[in-house]
């Protein structure tokens, strides 16, 4: 009988802790959710201090058999409300048996061809920082899918001063599409009560493939060393670890595709968890050790490899508040656990409602119902990434043609 009641305490301790390490880390996110979008709303129309002079921009498009839609972002480029004296546009068309090169040619940009035996944007991304040379203040690295508003190079040199590494917000290009939609509608959710916050409250942001800016001096001292294929993410890691800040740029945007097949949804989010739990193992324990000198960005970071969504936050209080009605023996107070509820549920409804994301239509609460369905499948697209762990593959996404006539505003 003792020894049952020492493995009924072992196990209630267990428990506990389990569950006070993830109350812990969800009143952490709703804190910088909370504070970070009141002082957001108190700064948003604050401009920062322009730089000296406006920065000049080597502008790096990453192809991979994009003929279909290369024209497009290069157009964009090209007409930029920006000096075009200060711009200069490479498409580096890598690994393509396609027309890219050529296609992309046609639309004004300087195009070279780039073959190598592995597969991963970072190639890409070093050969257009080769290829294009001294004389720029900043590198902006773009895939060739997306779409950019006019005022994206003016809103990232107003916000340049004093950073080597900038992140432009990504919104969805408009698609009715059910699968596309819904997806869509996570992405402005995102922005809304992760990156913006962030923003507000000077912790950094993660690069997010599409739309970020960095120094070309820094981009040189890490332009080797990536092995994952989330090469976006693990160059985060490597800056932030570093003492880097990469800042949020809410201003600036630039639009991308989501995908319309399940299929290929799953393939784009199995690879993103497969270079998630990558950069884990290689990139977390230096965040870590930069962390505990006192670095918050360095925290606020490693935090999120280790908990990236809202989404476990948010089952898992809600498991902890229920177990605490059903088995208070192994039960937190209910004052933190409530508190934590009211973190996860409430307070990202009210900012929704207030910030037009959710409307009280049958429209908006039947988008919010399928982007929940969709955040569901995270877990058994995570469990089969996390069992193919070991594989590296890149499959090419279907873009969206019909969608030409929309910009990002």
């Amino acid at each position: 009988m003792g020894a049952m009641r020492g493995l009924l305490r072992t196990l209630q301790v267990a428990v506990r802790a389990g569950q006070f390490a993830i109350v812990a880390v969800s009143l952490y996110q709703s804190a910088i959710t909370i504070a970070g979008y009141r002082k957001y709303q108190q700064k948003k129309d604050a401009r920062p201090e322009p730089p000296a002079g406006l920065p000049r921009f080597g502008l790096v498009v990453c192809a991979r058999n994009e003929e279909e839609v290369v024209t497009r972002i290069v157009t964009d480029l090209l007409a930029q409300d920006y000096p075009a004296e200060l711009r200069d546009v490479l498409v580096v068309a890598h690994n393509c048996s396609d027309n890219t090169a050529s296609v992309a040619a046609r639309a004004g940009a300087r195009v070279i061809e780039h073959y190598t035996p592995a597969t991963g944007k970072a190639h890409a991304i070093e050969a257009g920082r080769t290829a294009l040379g001294p004389g720029y203040d900043l590198i902006g690295v773009f895939d060739a899918d997306a779409r950019i508003a006019p005022g994206l190079l003016a809103e990232i040199a107003a916000h340049s001063r004093g950073q080597d590494c900038l992140q432009a917000e990504v919104v969805p290009i408009a698609d009715a599409d059910w699968l596309a939609e819904g997806y869509g509608f996570g992405r402005k959710a995102r922005n809304l009560f992760w990156w913006r916050p962030r923003e507000a409250l000077g912790l950094n942001t993660t690069i997010t493939g599409s739309g970020w800016f960095i120094r070309p001096d820094v981009l040189a001292q890490y332009a080797t060393g990536s092995w994952t294929m989330t090469e976006d993410l693990e160059l985060s890691a490597r800056l932030v670890a570093d003492g880097h800040a990469i800042a949020y740029v809410s201003r600036a945007h630039i639009a991308c595709g989501e995908p319309r097949e399940l299929k290929a949804s799953i393939h784009q989010r199995s690879r993103w968890v497969r270079g998630h739990i990558h950069v884990v193992m290689g990139r977390w324990l230096p965040l870590v050790r930069r962390a505990a000198t006192g670095d918050l960005r360095a925290l606020d970071l490693a935090i999120y490899l280790v908990v990236p969504t809202r989404l476990l936050t948010r089952m898992g209080v809600t498991t902890t508040a229920v177990l605490g009605l059903v088995w208070p023996a192994f039960g937190l107070p209910g004052l933190i656990v409530w508190a934590a509820m009211l973190g996860e549920w409430v307070a990202p409804a009210y900012i929704g409602w207030k910030e037009r994301l959710v409307h009280l239509s049958s429209g908006s609460l039947s988008l919010a119902a399928r982007h929940s369905i969709l955040n569901l499948l995270w877990f058994p697209i995570g469990i089969w990434a996390m069992s193919t762990a070991r594989l590296k593959a890149w499959h090419a996404m279907p873009r969206i043609l019909e969608q030409e006539a929309n910009h990002v505003g």
